[in-house]
């Protein structure tokens, strides 16, 4: 049998990482909660609420507050507040990773419904994580990928996702645009 310790270059990483943490006392400035205040979303924690309930963002067309359920896990906490930050950013027309260009908003407006819809999912959701990953603690971020796994991973390729789309969405106004130019308008008009 063998009884020699494997070494994992995981594990090496993290204690390195932990121990340049200890000696320079590098932590996150602010918590989710700061950076939600600094936002202008200041957070209110529910009391006797469902867990099922996870809060809600201020109703008004302008939000002034984010409501959490302090019953839910930690994690959960904080992925809701940063939700409703990345909504807040998006309807604020903030950029992001997916969304940083003026073409990629023009396209966005132009976009049918259901893709529009879509984009604006994967572009919260993408937000969030990144205001995870930046502002989370990491007792939070490490709940946060163990409780699934997949839903952290699904989002590494939604810039290219979003690009994608709304490059498509581009083409083809761009084709119709071009195509009304070209064809006149007496053409049109023609019985068959």
């Amino acid at each position: 049998m063998n009884n020699k310790t494997r070494i994992s270059i995981f594990a090496r990483a993290k204690e390195g990482l932990v121990s340049l943490r200890r000696i320079y006392g590098i932590k996150n400035r602010y918590s989710m909660s700061d950076f939600a205040r600094n936002a202008g979303l200041p957070v209110e924690y529910l009391e006797n609420i469902p867990t099922s309930f996870q809060g809600f963002l201020d109703f008004n067309p302008d939000p002034r507050f984010v409501a959490v359920n302090r019953t839910l896990p930690a994690h959960d906490q904080v992925l809701f507040i940063a939700r409703q930050i990345a909504a807040c950013a998006q309807q604020r027309r903030c950029n992001s990773l997916a969304l940083n260009r003026p073409w990629k908003w023009e396209m966005f407006d132009a976009a049918p419904a259901e893709l529009k819809q879509k984009i604006s999912e994967m572009d919260i959701e993408y937000r969030a994580h990144c205001f995870m990953l930046l502002f989370s603690t990491g007792d939070e971020f490490r709940a946060f990928i163990r409780a699934d796994l997949k839903r952290f991973w699904s989002h590494t390729a939604t810039d290219n996702v979003v690009l994608y789309h709304l490059s498509v969405l581009r083409l083809k106004l761009w084709f119709a645009k071009t195509y009304r130019k070209v064809m006149p308008t007496s053409f049109m008009n023609l019985p068959l």
